[in-house]
């Protein structure tokens, strides 16, 4: 589409969105910095004489990439709790483009196709189609996201006036969501409240993990470090140390937390860990195994029960499946 053309939808979604006035400029620069700050994918690949090089590829607008749309989402609202909601308003803009730009037939498959439907996109008044559009309001971030890909999914357009509302109502969605207020709803409070109860019930078994965590990689490390050059021994067990620490230290967190906040955001960072502990630990017990330390790479073992035993005893309730994806999308307190 004609950066005029995003700049219009854009304002007429952000004004069906019922955003602040003075955030809308902000949007509309956001709609059309794809054009003038491209995106670019990065890929790292060896030459025939054996180099590292990386090569860089734009993104297609008409061919956008989810994964960098969902990650200017989470960011878009992880600065708007933050209270930037200027730099927020740009990354949404952004995302918008490239909603409206999926809805056209890229020009590589069909160039004359292509300008004939952004022309016709450009001369449609979106004012026009408003009573056509089915208009819907995500609430989390699981829902916000699921519209993204669902209209990401749909490919091109059938016609002009297709895409216009679809960017219409698709961009309304993404702006309702993403800048809506910051504080979680009540159904989610009360998902999040017992989860809180839920994780006060079994705190002592919070702290045995926490410990667990925390000690026993530090112990392998010490025995390695007997055998090896501390620096070996750390690069060794830098898989196992790293999510087991990050891990470790929010349990110890969640333990402690009396805020429903606090809580959450410990166990999300905890639950979060839990299968790069298990690859970790498979990672250095199969670098210690083939230096022939064996009783050091059993020594880890446990982490991998214990890893088990958490997510069956704190994580496998409804509750906690419901809210795990919101928790970064909310403030609780």
């Amino acid at each position: 589409m004609y950066a005029r053309t995003h700049e219009i939808l854009t304002r007429e979604a952000a004004r069906l969105a019922g955003v602040d006035e003075k955030l809308i400029p902000e949007l509309c620069l956001g709609a059309k910095s794809p054009d003038l700050a491209p995106d670019y994918d990065y890929e790292v690949y060896l030459t025939h004489r054996g180099r590292l090089r990386v090569r860089r590829t734009r993104i297609k607008h008409h061919e956008p990439n989810p994964g960098l749309l969902k990650k200017y989402v989470v960011e878009a609202r992880h600065r708007w709790i933050k209270g930037r909601r200027e730099e927020a308003a740009r990354l949404v803009g952004r995302t918008l483009h490239y909603i409206g730009d999926s809805a056209i037939i890229s020009p590589s498959k069909d160039e004359e196709l292509h300008d004939r439907m952004e022309r016709e996109c450009s001369r449609i008044d979106p004012r026009n189609v408003i009573r056509d559009l089915s208009l819907f309001k995500p609430v989390g971030k699981r829902e916000t996201l699921r519209v993204l890909v669902e209209s990401l999914e749909k490919g091109p357009a059938s016609s002009a006036l297709e895409a216009v509302k679809r960017t219409l109502s698709t961009s309304f969605s993404m702006i309702s969501s993403i800048l809506s207020p910051p504080t979680a709803p009540r159904e989610f409070r009360e998902l999040g409240g017992r989860c809180h109860e839920y994780f006060r019930e079994r705190r002592w078994f919070i702290l045995l993990l926490s410990l667990l965590l925390t000690i026993l990689p530090l112990i392998a490390l010490i025995l390695l470090s007997l055998e090896l050059k501390p620096v070996i021994a750390l690069a060794s067990l830098i898989p196992t140390i790293t999510p087991s620490m990050i891990a470790g230290v929010s349990a110890a967190i969640l333990y402690r937390s009396r805020d429903m906040s606090t809580a959450l955001y410990s166990a999300r960072r905890v639950y979060g860990m839990l299968h790069w502990i298990i690859i970790g630990v498979v990672i250095s017990g199969l670098i210690m195994f083939g230096m022939g330390y064996v009783a050091i790479s059993i020594l880890l073992a446990p982490e991998i029960i214990m890893t088990i035993i958490a997510y069956l005893r704190l994580f496998n309730i409804l509750e906690w499946k419901e809210i795990k994806d919101e928790v970064d999308w909310f403030t609780w307190k």
